[in-house]
């Protein structure tokens, strides 16, 4: 396995599950096996999926409440090469049922190593909070992409998402690295961006690509599909292709 990458901002409406398809599907479309856990009780991203959602009854919750293996609950998609672990409803009870736990932060982690060799890249669409979730997230991946909308709200949760991870590589998994911030819904030519862009270069690595905002977006998600199936040709269809590109780089 190249990469297990989780896309993490505690943040809601920053596009982190438009992210974390759109670089799922990118990596299948270069030809990689590809995982994409969704990890968020919203269920958003495995609605883009149907032919591969919760109607088996099989979801991440049971790896979480019954530790069924992963094997069993990873279910293949329209698009060649990826496959997925649909979300569920009832990820919203699992800091309960994990609490206190010993082996709470472990789970997604041993579970990834019983399919290691059949894949490529893992890309985890985690929740929009740091929880045990996430944190089993952080505990089982190589690298977090932080995708960021230019506002003073984002500075505020970037001191929370670089605590999340030091305390992880301190006590669960030293090789996490924190492989950059996306920026989304961005528009270059604002006073905000040009202020507060050099404010988050302080603490993160920005990715060069830069997504711009699209009502095609909230369309191809109506429709439930990818932007690449809806309009290849779009400017954040393009963002995203070079947004993958980059990645792909970090471990192609």
């Amino acid at each position: 396995m190249k990469q297990t990458l989780c896309i993490a901002n505690q943040k809601g409406g920053v596009g982190k599950t438009t992210t974390s398809v759109h670089l799922a599907v990118g990596l299948a479309r270069k030809g990689e096996r590809v995982l994409l856990i969704d990890l968020d009780a919203q269920n958003n991203a495995s609605s883009v999926f149907p032919e591969s959602s919760t109607k088996n009854g099989k979801d991440s919750f049971l790896l979480f409440s019954e530790k069924v293996p992963i094997r069993e609950l990873i279910t293949q998609t329209r698009i060649p090469g990826l496959n997925l672990l649909p979300a569920s409803s009832k990820l919203s009870q699992i800091d309960v049922l994990l609490s206190g736990k010993m082996d709470g932060f472990f789970v997604l982690k041993e579970a990834l190593e019983t399919v290691q060799g059949d894949f490529d890249w893992v890309v985890i669409d985690c929740p929009p909070s740091l929880s045990l979730i996430t944190m089993n997230a952080f505990v089982a991946a190589t690298g977090v992409i932080v995708p960021l909308q230019i506002s003073k709200f984002s500075l505020d949760g970037i001191e929370a998402i670089l605590e999340a991870k030091n305390h992880t590589v301190k006590r669960f998994n030293p090789n996490l690295k924190i492989l950059g911030a996306l920026l989304t819904l961005f528009q270059q030519r604002t006073t905000m961006s040009q202020t507060v862009v050099p404010m988050i270069e302080e603490h993160l690595r920005l990715f060069e690509s830069k997504i711009p905002p699209s009502v095609a977006v909230e369309e191809a998600h109506l429709l439930n599909q990818s932007l690449y199936e809806y309009q290849p040709k779009n400017k954040t269809t393009k963002a995203y292709q070079q947004f993958t590109d980059e990645v792909y780089s970090f471990g192609g």
